[in-house]
């Protein structure tokens, strides 16, 4: 009776025992509405339900973002699939996990209000974050959209800062053009700035999450449940009014 007793005893511990909680660290290139889901799986608990103790970081610039994740600091990048695709076809053993938003890129061209077609840009100034990143090659689709060739016309390209220093260049007139998302795309139409081109009309994966294939192999339990936890706060985030 007593070896029964004790047996229940230990059985209900290990129950309530609670599971220690995956640390990982997630790298993102700038606050966009296409980041929204990580911020909501941080603050609203939803990683920490499926046993991840999340961190999220900064990190600007694409090279770095690679070298990050091929050397483990980081587990997880929301980035530019282009920087991703250029740093495998180097040789970096990488992988788009997916895009939450990968239907088409949810971005705008904006221009200053004293441009009203594409031969105007000619001669101007458009600022991306960097050389390598989601936003450039944003620039880039969008000038062969426009029949524009950045050395042919003359085409200053930027790199100045992420999307929030872009914006806030683009309204003060400090730079002419620039590929930013929809959310700020809004704002900014409210100051004059003027859509060129709506960027939803490219299919593009926009903003997709990526992991080494080293940690992917190593931790798949880690990998699925933060795929759970994105596409909860994904779902979460469709249903706000």
């Amino acid at each position: 009776m007593f070896a029964k007793t004790l047996w229940i005893l230990l059985a209900m511990a290990l129950f309530v025992m609670p599971v220690r909680a995956e640390q990982i660290k997630i790298a993102y290139s700038g606050v966009s509405a296409s980041g929204t889901p990580l911020w909501l799986a941080k603050e609203e608990g939803i990683f920490t339900k499926h046993g991840l103790e999340a961190e999220l970081i900064t990190v600007r610039s694409a090279p770095i973002q690679v070298s990050a994740l091929v050397s483990n600091e980081v587990q997880f990048v929301r980035g530019s699939a282009s920087s991703m695709l250029t740093a495998a076809a180097q040789g970096a053993k990488l992988k788009i996990l997916f895009s939450l938003f990968a239907e088409r890129a949810s971005y705008d061209f904006l221009v200053s209000p004293s441009i009203t077609n594409p031969r105007d840009l000619r001669g101007k100034k458009i600022g991306v974050q960097d050389f390598s990143g989601l936003l450039w090659s944003l620039t880039m689709l969008s000038l062969r959209e426009m029949g524009l060739d950045a050395q042919r016309d003359n085409i200053n390209i930027q790199a100045i800062g992420d999307s929030t220093v872009i914006a806030q260049s683009l309204a003060t007139g400090i730079i002419d053009a620039a590929p930013l998302d929809k959310l700020q795309s809004v704002k900014l139409q409210g100051l004059g700035i003027k859509v060129l081109l709506d960027l939803s009309r490219i299919a593009f994966p926009s903003s997709p999450l990526m992991s080494a294939e080293s940690f992917i192999q190593k931790n798949p339990n880690v990998v699925e449940n933060f795929i759970k936890a994105l596409i909860e706060a994904s779902t979460m985030m469709r249903s706000l009014p």
